[in-house]
């Protein structure tokens, strides 16, 4: 299991814990840390994976603080952030 990622730069941590089907996981930007439910299958667990990771992506590069999302802040953050995250991580896991 994935223990953290680089971000934009930063690290995040990834903590697997019983989230009692509360969520399947969240992004807590102040702790830069994923958690993820320790229950997932391996196909809810990529894919909650991937869609924390962009959670993250868009707060660690400053568009999650915007009071409305600009279509061209997104695509870059996307871009240049997320992918970047998200191609290191599909290494990680084959």
């Amino acid at each position: 299991m994935i223990k953290s990622l680089m971000v934009a730069g930063h690290r995040v941590k990834v903590v697997h814990r019983d989230l009692d089907g509360e969520d399947f996981g969240y992004y807590a930007h102040d702790k830069r840390t994923i958690f993820i439910d320790s229950n997932l299958n391996e196909t809810n667990y990529h894919t909650t994976l991937r869609h924390e990771l962009l959670e993250a992506s868009l707060l660690l590069s400053g568009v999650g603080f915007c009071e409305r999302y600009e279509q061209e802040a997104v695509v870059r953050c996307v871009d240049e952030v997320f992918w970047p995250a998200y191609d290191r991580l599909l290494k990680r896991l084959s």
